[in-house]
């Protein structure tokens, strides 16, 4: 039983009402994680899982189906986890009706640009109650954790191809980053004035998206390590899970975003 159109902006009015409390973070938090339990969640039980069963119908290949599901969500997940992706909404991911692999679109949101938004991104990923189901009894254990620490380890091993790939990418969009930075600054000061301050801005940029990119291949995840010191591929990706299924964090999600589902 899902929500309506008005149910739906009803909530996301509530939601908007809390976040502009003059209260604690903990007490908003709460607050969120309250009215995702008892007014969302229940109304949006877990389907998935009854798809690939009725699109894969023979044993066999639902098997397959279920195990490809899996590894692709794993290694999508790592992978996005490290490059900053963002705003992967239900509608940015989509699933191949042949084979069960999960297929993502619109690569747009990338190095962290989610956690400037107006809602600010809380995961590192999408893993809704609804994907977890579908992973069958051993959920978030078993296959897809397996998958995501060996995906996670072929990272770290290949950091420094991966960076010097990256850094192709990175330098890309900083040219609307720069402009976006020279409207809120107000610069006037000229042509050459402002084209050294967009220099500037895409070098400090630039710098601060690859020691991010770094970090992770280090396994330094900042306020989650101690001292920032390194932590195992097998507990980076614990810590990853955690932060991706907590219902604090998919509570404080924008609702377009459908943590429900």
């Amino acid at each position: 039983m899902g929500i309506s159109g008005n149910e739906t902006r009803a909530i996301f009015e509530k939601l908007k009402e809390i976040k502009k409390k003059n209260i604690t973070s903990s007490v908003k938090t709460k607050e969120f994680v309250d009215l995702f339990k008892k007014k969302i969640l229940p109304r949006h039980p877990p389907v998935l899982a009854e798809w690939f069963r009725r699109m894969f119908c023979e044993p066999s290949r639902w098997f397959t189906a279920r195990q490809k599901y899996i590894h692709t969500t794993a290694v999508i997940s790592m992978v996005g986890y490290v490059v900053g992706l963002g705003d992967r909404h239900a509608e940015n991911i989509m699933f191949d009706m042949k084979t069960g692999e999960t297929v993502h679109v619109d690569f747009d949101c990338l190095f962290e640009k989610g956690e400037t938004f107006d809602w600010p991104e809380k995961v590192p990923f999408r893993l809704t109650h609804n994907m977890v189901h579908a992973f069958g009894v051993t959920g978030i254990e078993g296959m897809f954790r397996l998958s995501c620490i060996a995906t996670m380890k072929v990272m770290r091993n290949e950091k420094e191809s991966l960076v010097s790939v990256l850094q192709a990418f990175v330098h890309d969009p900083l040219v609307e980053w720069a402009k976006q930075e020279r409207r809120s600054s107000n610069l006037d000061r000229g042509r050459q004035s402002v084209r050294n301050d967009a220099t500037t801005i895409m070098k400090d940029k630039a710098q601060r998206i690859m020691k991010t990119i770094e970090d992770k291949l280090k396994g330094q995840m900042g306020k989650h390590s101690y001292a920032n010191l390194p932590i195992s591929p097998s507990g980076q990706v614990d810590k990853l899970i955690s932060d991706a299924t907590s219902q604090e964090n998919l509570s404080q999600m924008y609702i377009g975003w459908t943590p429900y589902y």
